[in-house]
């Protein structure tokens, strides 16, 4: 019942503020559903940013005033720009398979999401989420959700001023926690499948019209291949875990299909483009605060739309430049502007450090199997690819060009990341994703799923014809059913269920769990029995400890493993076991209302090891008495201190 009610809510947030934006755009149907969630988290982060500058605590009070100015903003654009509804192209409208079909597609990706955490409250026990679940109760505790703040829980008490850090999912988190008040773990999953099933698959839909066209045959194989890739969403969901970075590229389809109506489509006035880039532009601090990464995807993929809308150009003006040489500097322009951002949004060099996996001649092996990342072969999808790299070479037109050189640009980062050995060169082209190979393979599903589709229909069309000719109908009939078979149940039977299983064991809490076992979370559960809510916990981070605060609502003194460690908290890291009145760990304990410590022992996540002399010997110490335990998870009371 808790995640239904916070499946509701987040409906309600993800959906509502953005598609009133987007109507008063002008957009209508399916355009205006796939813009509607990028939309909702461009007035979220907005207003996460603008409310501690006006002085008001996160919550729906800011959102709501950013919508409404957000819309006050558009509709006075609209006037003074274009006052029309945006042309509607007849190829928008979607029969009702397809209708069907986009119905679908959300409805089989919250299945997967639910096979794989297993639990609505079981958390992705990785690394990196111990500081997204932390700074979720940072920011519902604070009530600042900006993202020039979210980041001070990691340094505030080493007295270092908080940096920029892209808190869009944190800030949507805790706004859905505090509206229908469900869990943290709860409001993470809930959160995860909105994105992966409804941003995700109508961004991708569209995109797919976009490319290839509106035919039923093609939405209907878009919609279905949107469910038939590993590599997005549940490998961002399996590996980090990389939650923001999910976020911010679920947006990218939309984003990029807005860009492709703008300047593919033939406009006949040029005014008749403005409310797609205004939709694009607005689009924009969305991604951005959500994760950079999803920007840069959109740099590098706006650069083959723009190139290809001035080669389609250029052959209808019998190969001169249209409109002289503007256009072509203003693709130059356009290249050094993304070069920079492409350059200064690059994480810290000791950030990018992942080296190549693979020979180059695997990594291609991978994309044309579909099996990035060393995923099981995808043998539906990958034949559906090959398909459709054959349908868009023949048809030779301009959207044909540009899905197969968005699918050249994607293959190349990706080959790059996983077997280019020359290691400047690798950085200089995907250092922007930390020269990672996972985040690179994410990518890939952004251009595979239009060429599936594609790739559906040539052989849907093909089969049919040879049916309705007559002669051998039998073996038309089985091709057509082998068709559908490879579209849909073959991934969903081998290559995705392969990747729900592994997925799986990051979210099952067992007795060797790699980040909370089963007994660390039965502790965890009645620690308010014990410690007062003014109180504060000392523990190794790398066991697990720090979760207290996110799932016991108890402050941490050391609320995640990479954060800015002063000398006084070090002096407790060493000293805590060996405390005495009026020494210098009892004044610094006592400053800090630090009267308790939890001690998970020794497994630490991604098998680190990392030994603090003041809290290893914690059964034999003097300083401290047990409080409560179950198993080898133990929470102890500082005695020594007085």
């Amino acid at each position: 019942m808790e995640l239904l009610l916070a499946l509701g809510t987040l409906g309600v947030l993800l959906f509502v503020p953005g598609y009133i934006i987007a109507r008063a755009l002008g957009l209508r149907g399916l355009w205006s559903v796939a813009v509607s969630g990028p939309a909702s988290v461009t007035a979220v982060v907005s207003a996460s940013i603008v409310a501690p500058l006006l002085g008001m605590t996160w919550g729906v009070l800011p959102v709501a005033v950013v919508t409404a100015a957000i819309v006050i903003l558009v509709v006075g654009l609209r006037m003074l720009l274009w006052r029309a509804t945006p042309p509607h192209d007849p190829g928008d409208s979607l029969r009702p398979w397809a209708r069907a079909a986009v119905v679908a597609a959300p409805l089989v990706i919250v299945v997967q999401v639910l096979l794989m955490i297993g639990s609505p409250d079981h958390i992705s026990q990785t690394f990196d989420n111990i500081f997204h679940l932390n700074a979720v109760r940072y920011i519902l505790e604070t009530g600042n959700a900006s993202s020039f703040w979210v980041s001070s829980l990691t340094s505030s008490e080493a007295g270092v001023p908080p940096s920029f850090y892209p808190a869009g999912w944190h800030a949507f988190s805790a706004l859905l926690v505090d509206v229908s008040g469900v869990s943290i773990p709860v409001a993470s999953n809930a959160l995860l499948i909105g994105f992966a099933a409804f941003t995700w698959t109508t961004g991708i839909v569209v995109l797919t019209r976009e490319l290839s066209g509106g035919r039923t045959s093609t939405m209907v194989g878009a919609a279905a291949a949107a469910t038939c890739f590993p590599a997005f969403p549940i490998l961002l969901a399996d590996y980090g875990v990389l939650f923001p970075y999910m976020m911010a590229l679920s947006f990218v389809p939309a984003t990029l299909a807005l860009l492709v109506r703008a300047v593919m489509r033939d406009h006949t006035d040029a005014r008749a483009r403005v409310p797609w880039l205004v939709a694009l532009v607005g689009l924009l601090p969305g991604m951005a605060v959500s994760h950079p990464g999803g920007l840069v995807v959109l740099l590098a993929m706006g650069a083959v739309v723009f190139a290809a809308a001035l080669v389609r150009r250029a052959r209808r003006h019998g190969g001169r430049p249209p409109g002289g040489l503007w256009a072509w500097m203003g693709l130059a322009g356009y290249l050094v502007i993304a070069g920079c951002l492409w350059f200064f949004l690059r994480p810290s060099a000791d950030a990018r450090t992942w080296t190549p996996e693979l020979t180059v001649g695997q990594a291609i092996g991978e994309v044309l199997t579909a099996s990035v990342n060393r995923a099981p072969i995808n043998l539906g999808m990958a034949v559906l690819i090959v398909l459709g790299i054959v349908a868009a070479f023949r048809t030779r037109t301009a959207r044909g060009g540009l899905t197969l050189g968005l699918f050249a640009l994607a293959a190349g980062l990706y080959i790059t990341a996983a077997g280019v050995p020359y290691l400047l060169l690798r950085d200089v082209l995907v250092g922007a994703w930390y020269n990672n190979i996972p985040r690179l393979a994410a990518i890939m599903p952004l251009v595979w799923v239009p060429l599936a589709a594609l790739g559906f229909t040539a052989a849907w069309d093909a089969l049919r014809a040879r049916r309705l000719r007559g002669g051998r109908r039998m073996v038309a009939t089985l091709g057509l059913a082998a068709l559908v078979l490879a579209v849909f149940p073959l991934p969903q039977a081998m290559s995705m269920r392969h990747a729900i299983r592994d997925a799986r064991a990051n979210y099952a809490v067992s007795e060797d769990a790699p980040l909370l076992t089963t007994d660390e979370w039965a502790l965890l559960e009645r620690i308010d029995e014990y410690v007062p809510e003014d109180a504060v916990i000392v523990g190794s981070p790398w066991t697990g400890t720090a979760l207290a605060y996110a799932l016991a609502d108890r402050e941490v003194l050391f609320p995640h493993t990479l954060m800015y460690v002063s000398q006084d908290m070090q002096e407790i890291l060493d000293s805590l076991d060996t405390a005495e009145p009026g020494s210098e760990v009892c004044d610094l304990l006592t400053d800090r209302r630090a009267d308790f410590v939890l001690d998970f022992g020794r497994q630490e996540v991604n098998g680190g090891r990392h030994v603090y002399r003041g809290l290893d010997r914690l059964a034999r110490s003097d300083a401290v008495e047990l409080v409560d335990s179950e198993g080898d998870a133990r929470l102890y009371r500082v005695t020594a201190c007085g």
